[in-house]
C-alpha cells in the first residue's frame, strides 16, 4: 500500500497519492479537516491519507501546525 509492487501499481500507492495532497497544499494552507475531505476522492480509506501525510511530514514536504490543525506545503526554491 505504501510502496508499488507486483500487486500495487505506482498509481494506487501512497508514494503515487502523495502529490495530489501537495498540489492542494501548494494553492493554499489547509486544515487537515479540510484536506482530507477534499482529497478524499483519491484515497480509498482515511488510513492511506494518514500515511501520506506522516511520509510528506517526514520528508519535510509539509509543515503542521499542531495548536491550528493547518498544515503547509514547504517550499523548497
Amino acid at each position: 500500500m505504501i510502496v508499488p509492487n507486483k500487486v500495487i501499481s505506482f498509481s494506487e500507492s501512497i508514494i503515487g497519492k502523495m502529490p495530489i495532497i501537495l498540489e492542494y497544499l501548494s494553492k493554499q494552507d489547509m486544515t487537515v479537516k479540510e484536506l482530507f475531505f477534499t482529497t478524499q476522492d483519491y484515497f480509498e480509506e482515511i488510513d492511506e491519507f494518514i500515511y501520506s501525510l506522516d511520509v510528506l511530514f517526514l520528508l519535510n514536504a509539509i509543515k503542521v501546525d499542531f495548536g491550528k490543525g493547518v498544515v503547509t506545503y514547504v517550499r523548497k526554491d
